[in-house]
């Protein structure tokens, strides 16, 4: 392409190259509580101060004598010792209030959760309620939620969607298939079902390209005319070629959410019917058709009336019928 070779225009004020920002998130390492800052957090801190001096005197008889800074302390008052400044229960080391948060971010680094944290930070340390200081401080911790196996998602709340008014305003569009043991015609199935009389359509294909869903669907508007539909988000309904058809006849397209097929259940909630009714044909070498005209004459669960006579305003005729039908 000789244009694309062609040197620009000079400019009278050239723009100076900049080299390009680069940001980047630092995650700084925690670094080890030094001894002196925990011996000064031990001296300062007014609590184990309380405690050290009570430790001394010697534990009251009744929990009621006892300030409710000390009361937590009192049930566990025989495994309580004093080593210098330092109070331990048992073996570990009872932490001072200015690093109590210090010490859950340093057995936090990992984010192993709150059972192995615990577990980690019990071997050295303890104060009256760190269990719940140690579930607070995990909730708040977005890498933890991040990678909760156990967290419990809800779905969002279902929103009805308004009925239409009338028959083939507003119809569901999807492609069923492959069937496997299906005869290379009839490996996928189109479907086309009526949100307000759940009158179903289908055509059997050995491919499901756009085109063949144009045919399916020229044929079909042919007879009742142009409605709106709803489709999933596959290529076969993306495509520049199925958005000209449907611009070309003023139909309006309304693509679901992705990997939320309940977004267009009225044609999601045909396909089981569906495939009763082709394991049925199959096991008595009948057509499909034949089973979706007893389909259509059957009052359906949602609206308690016949597919046909919601579409077309009439009763349908069958084998059962042995009067004449009365007049509409």
């Amino acid at each position: 392409d000789c244009l694309s070779l062609l040197p620009l225009p000079a400019m009278s004020d050239p723009v100076p190259d900049v080299d390009p920002e680069m940001v980047a998130q630092i995650s700084a390492t925690l670094s080890a509580l030094p001894v002196t800052d925990f011996n000064s957090a031990c001296f300062s801190c007014l609590e184990l101060t309380n405690l050290h001096a009570q430790m001394e005197k010697g534990c009251p008889a009744s929990i009621k004598s006892v300030s409710d800074t000390l009361a937590p302390y009192y049930k566990i008052r025989n495994e309580l010792s004093t080593y210098g400044n330092y109070i331990l229960r048992g073996m570990r080391l009872i932490a001072p209030l200015s690093v109590r948060h210090t010490l859950i971010t340093l057995a936090h680094e990992s984010h192993q959760g709150v059972v192995r944290t615990i577990r980690r930070l019990r071997d050295f340390y303890w104060w009256p309620k760190m269990d719940s200081q140690f579930q607070d401080a995990i909730k708040s911790c977005v890498i933890c939620q991040s990678n909760d196996k156990i967290a419990q998602t809800r779905s969002a709340p279902l929103q009805t969607l308004p009925l239409p008014d009338g028959p083939w305003k507003k119809l569901g569009l999807d492609i069923v298939g492959p069937f496997d043991t299906a005869i290379p015609s009839c490996r996928f199935a189109i479907t086309l079902t009526d949100y307000y009389s759940k009158w179903p359509e289908l055509a059997f294909s050995h491919t499901v390209t756009t085109n063949n869903v144009i045919q399916f669907l020229s044929t079909v508007f042919s007879l009742h005319g142009n409605p709106n539909i709803v489709t999933d988000n596959g290529t076969q309904f993306t495509s520049g070629t199925f958005s000209s058809f449907l611009q070309n006849r003023g139909i309006s397209h309304s693509r679901t959410s992705v990997y939320y097929p309940a977004t267009n259940g009225a044609v999601e909630r045909f396909h089981p019917a569906l495939h009763t009714c082709i394991q049925t044909a199959i096991q008595q070498s009948n057509a499909v058709e034949r089973h979706f005209l007893r389909m259509a004459s059957t009052p359906h669960a949602a609206t308690s009336t016949p597919l046909y006579e919601l579409l077309f305003g009439r009763k349908m005729r069958t084998k059962l019928n042995i009067l004449p039908l009365p007049p509409a």
